[in-house]
Parts: C-alpha cells; sequence; structure tokens
C-alpha cells in the first residue's frame, strides 16, 4: 500500500545511490584494510582525514597525506590522488531518470559527503547540476553525515519539518541518524532498491 505521510522533500544521498562507487575492493585499496563492506564504511566514516577533507577543513593534497599516514599505507601520494579523484565511476543506468520522475511538486534534494576532487565530477561530467532544486555538499557545508549537526542544517534551509522529508541513503549510520532527528529514511543500494523506496511513498510520477 502506497503512504505519502506529507512528504513535500525527496533528499537523495549520491554515492552508491545514483552515483557508482564499484566494490570494496577499492575501498580496501585506498584504506589498507580488509573485511566486509560495512565494516569500511564506518572506518571511511570515522577517519579524521576523511571528516576533514569531506568538511572542507583541508585541501585535496593534505588529506592525501593524511589519509595515507593515518592508514599506514606506502602508496605514493600522486597515485593516490589520481585514483582517489577518479573513484566514482559515473551514474547507476537509470539514474537520471528516476530524479526526473520525482512528482513536480515536491522538492528534490542532496545530501551527500562529498569534497572537492569529486564535486565537480558529480556535478559537471555525471550531469547532476540543475537536476536538483537544492544541494548540501558536505565540503560546502561545512559538516558531514552523520552529525546530527548536517540534518539540522538542511531541516532548517528546507524550512519545513523533518517529518516531511524522505531520505535515502546507502549507510545505515547515517539513516539512523536522519530517523532520530525526525526524517523518514531508508537505507538503499543503487537505482532500483531506490526507486522500491520511492514508489511505497507515493513520490513519483506513474
Amino acid at each position: 500500500m502506497k503512504q505519502n505521510q506529507n512528504i513535500r522533500v525527496v533528499l537523495f544521498d549520491l554515492g552508491n545511490v545514483l552515483v557508482d562507487l564499484g566494490d570494496v575492493s577499492e575501498m580496501h585499496s585506498m584504506l589498507n584494510t580488509k573485511g566486509e563492506e560495512a565494516e569500511v564504511w564506518l572506518q571511511w566514516l570515522n577517519s579524521p582525514a576523511v571528516a576533514a577533507f569531506d568538511s572542507g577543513r583541508i585541501s585535496f593534497d593534505d588529506f592525501a597525506t593524511a589519509l595515507l599516514k593515518e592508514v599506514a599505507s606506502d602508496t605514493d601520494k600522486e597515485v593516490f590522488k589520481t585514483a582517489f579523484q577518479a573513484w566514482p565511476r559515473g551514474l547507476f543506468s537509470g539514474a537520471l531518470d528516476l530524479v526526473n520522475s520525482v512528482k513536480p511538486e515536491l522538492h528534490r534534494a542532496v545530501l551527500s559527503n562529498t569534497n572537492a576532487a569529486h564535486w565537480p565530477r558529480l556535478m559537471e561530467e555525471m550531469s547532476l547540476a540543475g537536476k536538483f532544486h537544492s544541494y548540501y555538499a558536505s565540503h560546502q557545508v561545512g559538516l558531514v553525515k552523520p552529525e546530527r549537526a548536517i540534518y539540522q542544517h538542511v531541516i532548517d534551509a528546507l524550512r519545513v519539518l523533518p517529518e516531511e522529508i524522505l531520505f535515502i541513503d546507502d549507510n545505515q549510520v547515517n539513516i539512523d541518524r536522519a530517523l532520530e532527528v525526525g526524517m523518514i529514511a531508508h537505507r538503499v543500494k543503487g537505482v532500483e532498491e531506490a526507486r522500491r523506496v520511492l514508489n511505497q511513498y507515493d513520490v513519483l510520477s506513474s
């Protein structure tokens, strides 16, 4: 049974929802780790170097230096920077169609942990510029998920109630925090899972 629950905003994460970040092997390579994907993502979210870069506090070069030291990697810094910049592979098939199918009376927005190395590619190369009404990129806002403050920033900026926001993200820790602040939130990975959730809430044009 479809339910709208007075949703006014459809809020998208980008990585692993609309944008293909590949498999966990690329994370292992960058973080010098082993283990399950969920565990590696938690390590990524808890990294001081990642948090500093994704919140716009340090440069790309300083981030590369700090992260390689943090994970005790002997990878050449310039090799790492090239690989990191290329990490987002492109949009999943059907990603733009999904975004465009959100009902026109609803506000489309992005809430993404990202950085100065990836944002231009996301907006220009992957043509995400102009596809949403609002963009909340961590490196521009100065906050990162799952900090409570970034969710409150979005709520305040949009001037809506948290329960009027439907948020989809691929990391459970980010979903948990969104639920804590009162948003409707679901973990998804990829376009088809996202479409199923959005259809459940009747926010897509038929």
